[in-house]
């Protein structure tokens, strides 16, 4: 169901974040940033976060039990979604968006924050971007790829995908050489697998149900070149590359070193 009042056509690009009551689909609020919600897993929540470039703010509305935060492209379609619960507005008065160009609205979501510190920079990203590139989630700081494997997924799912196998064809083609860790493994893999900005799992479980759920499907199983994959083990461990290629292995995977 489409929130009452969100754009289905531009206007968006540079209102990405919209707070939205969940049972009655009412936009309360559109914005540039959301501040504080977005966190380093050491930081100490901040009392309050703070949406910035407030544009659009609904009326009569300063709580609510079922809220959303909802983030949209630049056609106005959700490609990204959290489910806050109760929020309060904690603004003491109301700001007029016509008379002040970039408004903060502040709220209480009552504790409730995400720790992936550059998701909501990710996610401006996206939603503005044009052409989805392939190998982007390489190009970032490694110090994202993190966040960037918490937005795949977050997407993946906001947008009534599953998790299996999208893309045809009987070989996958893994680049080895861009995997400096684990998160960077799952947004390189999810990229093979499913294209840019796809998802194939997160950790080993996920994986194991993205092999399962394809398997369920009638797909078949796949060859899996692993390019560089010594360059790889090297950055994930003799250990977890073990582990990696068991499951593969155990779920129909042939595995090819390139």
């Amino acid at each position: 169901m489409e929130a009452k009042g969100s754009e289905s056509s531009g206007g968006s690009e540079n209102l990405p974040f919209r707070l939205v009551d969940q049972q009655s689909q009412t936009v309360l609020l559109r914005a540039e940033d959301i501040l504080g919600f977005f966190v380093d897993p050491d930081q100490t929540p901040p009392d309050l976060v703070t949406f910035t470039g407030v544009q659009h703010l609904g009326t009569g509305r300063g709580k609510t039990e079922e809220a959303e935060l909802q983030v949209v492209d630049r056609h106005g379609e959700r490609i990204g979604a959290y489910y806050l619960g109760r929020v309060r507005a904690a603004r003491s008065r109301t700001p007029d968006v016509n008379d002040e160009r970039n408004p903060e609205v502040p709220y209480d979501f009552f504790g409730f924050t995400e720790e992936f510190p550059e998701a909501g920079r990710i996610w401006k990203r996206w939603a503005g971007a044009g052409p989805v590139e392939s190998g982007e989630w390489a190009r970032v700081p490694a110090g994202w790829q993190e966040s960037w494997l918490h937005v795949v997924q977050t997407s993946w799912f906001t947008t009534g995908r599953r998790a299996t196998r999208y893309r045809g064809g009987g070989t996958v083609e893994l680049d080895g050489s861009l995997i400096t860790g684990r998160d960077a493994f799952y947004c390189a893999l999810g990229e093979a697998a499913n294209g840019p900005r796809g998802y194939f799992g997160s950790n080993l479980d996920a994986l194991f149900d993205c092999l399962r759920t394809a398997r369920a499907d009638g797909t078949a199983p796949f060859e899996l070149v692993w390019r560089e994959q010594a360059a790889s083990r090297a950055a994930l461990g003799a250990d977890f590359t073990g582990q990696v290629l068991g499951l593969l292995g155990e779920c129909g995977v042939t595995v090819r070193s390139d």
